[in-house]
């Protein structure tokens, strides 16, 4: 089964199309689609076979007058936004707005804003809706999805993944760098939005047999001699090893027990359970960026 995936406008995240069939709409082309938001003009980005958290019911394409009244709502989210920062002044909160945003249908107005905390803006809420004579709605958004909405540079020099197709951002800690045999340096792996890059999370696959071989530093027996195990380097498909009087590098295949692919497989699919609680342990101490 195949889902038909667009990007909101606001928010730049994924969703997933409903009511309408594939052959009925094309890659690029713009629709409009009944959200928790409202009506919404969203950008068809093309087919997945993995279903999207974030769904919305195909109400038909995009018209001229859809594609300009959209246009005008940018206009004046952009003048309410204004507004808005006078009032956040005025009020004396602690946030900073990112994005204002005006839904097709004008039921809304969504402010968007990032704090280190909970912010108490009724008072706020109250002055927009006299001036704007609609419904206010402020959301929360953290830092990550700061960078998704308004867009940058990534240390690649390309627009981050979170912008270009990542769907939902997952926890990165600094087993990730310490798993690929990165320097322990979060520095030089920190992103725009201040946390570990996502795209370490994508080569996971590509360390996973590491979690079937002794770490670093254990002892194991091979060809009748002990070992010290230096460093296991998946992509070269590699391990280094040192005894008292030699160092030498092997073939991981040398090394590894009949069926180790069915245990590689069931790693796989339980995504690291066995190493699930150090992650865990490692973000309660403030690890997890």
């Amino acid at each position: 089964m195949s889902y038909i995936k667009a990007k909101f406008q606001d928010t730049n995240k994924v969703l997933q199309v409903e009511g309408v069939w594939e052959r009925d709409v094309s890659r690029g082309e713009l629709l409009v689609v009944q959200s928790e938001k409202g009506e919404e003009v969203v950008k068809v980005l093309g087919t997945s076979k993995e279903p999207s958290s974030y769904k919305a019911i195909f109400l038909r394409k995009a018209k001229r007058e859809d594609i300009q009244r959209m246009e005008e709502n940018e206009e004046k989210a952009k003048e309410a936004m204004e507004v808005c920062k006078k009032k956040i002044i005025e009020h004396g909160l602690d946030m900073k707005l990112i994005k204002t945003y005006i839904p097709l249908d004008k039921s809304k107005i969504f402010f968007y804003y990032t704090s280190d905390h909970r912010v108490d803006f009724r008072n706020l809420v109250k002055d927009l809706a006299k001036v704007f004579k609609k419904r206010i709605e402020m959301r929360q958004v953290g830092v990550r999805d700061a960078v998704q909405m308004l867009g940058w540079v990534g240390a690649c020099g390309d627009m981050p993944c979170c912008i270009r197709f990542q769907e939902e951002f997952q926890s990165v800690s600094l087993r990730d760098i310490e798993e690929q045999n990165l320097p322990l340096s979060p520095q030089k792996f920190t992103g725009p939005c201040g946390r570990l890059m996502c795209c370490l999370v994508f080569e996971r696959e590509n360390y996973l047999i590491k979690s079937i071989l002794p770490e670093a530093g254990s002892e194991l027996c091979y060809q009748g001699k002990v070992y010290k195990v230096l460093q296991v380097d998946p992509l070269r498909w590699k391990i280094s090893l040192a005894s008292e009087d030699s160092k030498r590098e092997i073939d991981l295949q040398s090394i590894l027990p009949e069926g180790y692919d069915r245990a590689l497989k069931h790693c796989q699919a339980c995504g690291g359970c066995c190493k699930k609680a150090l992650v865990e342990n490692e973000a309660l101490a403030g690890v997890e960026q």
